[in-house]
C-alpha cells in the first residue's frame, strides 16, 4: 500500500491560511508543512509553529513570485539584487508567477536566483532557531521549470546537502520541456518523490502504482469560515472542504501517513 506524505503548502501567506494550517496540525490532518519566509505574515506563522510544538515537521517553501491566490501576503525578496531585477520584480515586490522568465536568455539570471534562495534558507534557519527540517525543500511546481531557477536549484541543493526536493508534479511529467528543466535542476543523491494534489491522486491513481511513497500537497485555508483545501485543481475549479478530502483519502484505502521527517529517519 502506498505511503502518503500529506503536506500543507504556503504557511505564512495569510492569517486565514496560517490559522487553517495550525488547525490541520492540531487535528492530525497533515504531517508536514512548508513555510514561506518572504511575506508579512511570517512571524504570525512562526508563533503558531512554536506554540503548537511541530517545528520539526516544518521545512522551507522557497518563493519567487507574488501569491497565486491573491492573498495579502506582500511577497518581498530578501536580496537587493532580486528586488531590482525586472525579470522577477516590479517596484521591489515579486511579480505574479506567470511573470517568471522562460526564455533561454534568462539563464544568465541564475546567480540572482541562487543568492535569493540562500537568503531565504538562512532566514528560515533564523526564524526556526535550528529546530526545523533543513534537508527538504518545496517549490511551487512551476518555479524550477524555468532556465535560471533550474540552474540555481541544482547548485543550491548540492551546497546545502538537501536530501529531497519537490521538483515536478505528476501532472507535468509528460511535457518534454518540463523534463528538460527537471534534469537540469536535479542534483545527484537528491530524492524525488512524485507529488500532486489530492484530487489528481484520487482521480488518476493508476499513475502512482509502483511508487512506495507519494506526496499529496494541500492548501488549508479558511474562506467565509469554511475549512477548505484551497489547492488549485487540475480537474475542476471548485475547492473542497478539507475534512471531506481527508475522508476521501481514507475511503480510498491509504494505509499510512508519514512526514518528510520520516523519510530522513526510516527510508
Amino acid at each position: 500500500m502506498t505511503k502518503i506524505i500529506l503536506n500543507a503548502d504556503d504557511f505564512g501567506k495569510s492569517p486565514e491560511r496560517n490559522r487553517a494550517i495550525d488547525d490541520a496540525f492540531k487535528q492530525g490532518l497533515i504531517c508536514s508543512a512548508g513555510l514561506i519566509v518572504t511575506g508579512k505574515h511570517l512571524i504570525e506563522a512562526v508563533g503558531f509553529i512554536n506554540n503548537g510544538g511541530y517545528v520539526e515537521n516544518v521545512h522551507l517553501h522557497l518563493n519567487l513570485s507574488a501569491n497565486l491566490l491573491h492573498e495579502d501576503s506582500d511577497d518581498t525578496p530578501l536580496t537587493g539584487t532580486m528586488k531590482k531585477d525586472p525579470f522577477f520584480c516590479k517596484n521591489g515586490k515579486f511579480k505574479p508567477y506567470k511573470g517568471l522568465p522562460r526564455r533561454l536568455l534568462s539563464i544568465v539570471k541564475w546567480e540572482t536566483v541562487y543568492n535569493e534562495l540562500v537568503a531565504q534558507y538562512d532566514k528560515f534557519i533564523e526564524v526556526t532557531e535550528g529546530k526545523a527540517d533543513y534537508r527538504h525543500i518545496d517549490f511551487h511546481l512551476w518555479y524550477n521549470l524555468t532556465w535560471p531557477v533550474s540552474v540555481a536549484l541544482r547548485r543550491f541543493t548540492k551546497k546545502y546537502s538537501i536530501e529531497s526536493v519537490r521538483y515536478i508534479g505528476m501532472h507535468q511529467v509528460n511535457n518534454r520541456r518540463n523534463k528538460l528543466y527537471w534534469k537540469l535542476s536535479q542534483s545527484p543523491k537528491v530524492k524525488y518523490i512524485p507529488s500532486t494534489n489530492i484530487d489528481y491522486y484520487l482521480s488518476k491513481n493508476n499513475l502512482f502504482l509502483g511508487f512506495d511513497i507519494v506526496e499529496l500537497y494541500c492548501h488549508p485555508n479558511y474562506k467565509e469560515n469554511v475549512f477548505l483545501d484551497d489547492s488549485p485543481s487540475y480537474l475542476k475549479h471548485d475547492r473542497q472542504p478539507l475534512l471531506k478530502q481527508m475522508q476521501l483519502l481514507k475511503d480510498h484505502g491509504v494505509s499510512e501517513f508519514i512526514s518528510w521527517k520520516d523519510i530522513k529517519n526510516n527510508y
